[in-house]
């Protein structure tokens, strides 16, 4: 009897933890839609609360955008810490300093988006994922266009904006 009942126990158990479980066959297909699937499909596995939260394509694409606010904090973690070295060129601090203002706008603009997707507020998140990919292409304009140019800056750029277009996708998909 106890090992029945252990045995019950455990199946309980594998049962609830598969049903608090994001649907990855909903991920999937909504990752499928975006211009860089496994980008999207990783992004958002990749995310602790994926696991429980991921049941609806809302829940998703909320998913979605904070993984590219991560993504866009961890910008801008790396882009304060280039700013700390002061043996920096003028060209490259002012290109700096200006693609930190932009990911600091782009982290609120994607604040903005989750709250309007929290509202079901579609066409709001559209505007704030769209100000949002606005900014850091400024970003890598500055890039491109000065002297003071970061190889590793414009990789991290091209990761954020894919990660934004993907969210930005699933937002019309829900539309």
């Amino acid at each position: 009897m106890k090992q029945f009942a252990g045995l019950l126990f455990l199946c309980i158990v594998l049962l609830s933890s598969f049903a608090g479980n994001a649907d990855s066959d909903l991920i999937s297909n909504l990752c499928k839609h975006t211009n860089d699937p496994k980008l999207c499909l990783s992004s958002i596995n990749s995310r602790p609360e994926s696991g429980e939260f991921a049941g609806t394509t809302s829940q998703i694409e909320i998913i979605a955008i904070s993984a590219a606010s991560a993504n866009a904090s961890a910008t801008s973690g790396y882009i304060k810490e280039k700013l700390s070295h002061e043996d920096l060129e003028p060209a490259i601090e002012a290109t700096l300093e200006d693609c930190q203002k932009n990911y600091q706008d782009a982290v609120e603009q994607l604040d903005d988006s989750i709250s309007a997707m929290l509202a079901n507020a579609h066409a709001d998140v559209d505007v704030w994922l769209r100000a949002a990919i606005s900014a850091i292409e400024s970003c890598g304009s500055a890039l491109e266009s000065r002297a003071g140019s970061d190889e590793e800056l414009s990789k991290k750029n091209s990761v954020f904006l894919r990660l934004c277009k993907n969210a930005l996708v699933i937002n019309k998909m829900l539309t």
